[in-house]
């Protein structure tokens, strides 16, 4: 960005042109920077798509249309845990096949975890309730 050129205020009517060439400038900036933002949430999707897959949101073919979909599908809390649990299922079915119980030792401590996080918070919960 250019610097800006200091005038120099002799007199209260040049003070008071320079506040109003500021305050216009402002005007400018801040709707400038309006602009950007909105270009910003209109694009981030694409943006974030071409810094893992440079190329794909220029293009009008099946990646990009898979992209899009994948980020409409991920936007969705039940979509995200409908495919975490396709996929285990699918992690798990391929492990008791190979004779691998890894999957189940994961889950089970995914259990144990959620449990004592529930039991920590019942019990706050209760000390809570009796103060």
């Amino acid at each position: 960005m250019p610097k800006a050129k200091i005038a120099k205020i002799t007199n209260a009517d040049h003070l008071e042109r320079e506040i109003s060439r500021l305050k216009k400038r402002t005007r400018k900036l801040e709707l400038d920077l309006g602009e950007r933002a909105d270009f910003f949430k209109e694009n981030y999707k694409t943006m974030a798509i071409n810094s893992v897959i440079p190329g794909v949101g220029k293009h009008t073919g099946f990646i990009s249309m898979a992209a899009r979909l994948a980020g409409i599908a991920m936007g969705s809390g039940k979509f995200k845990n409908f495919a975490t649990s396709a996929i285990m299922t699918a992690v798990e079915f391929i492990g008791v096949r190979l004779g691998i119980n890894l999957f189940s030792k994961y889950q089970q401590n995914r259990r144990k975890k959620r449990s004592r996080k529930k039991a920590t918070a019942r019990e706050r919960e209760t000390e809570h309730d009796d103060e």
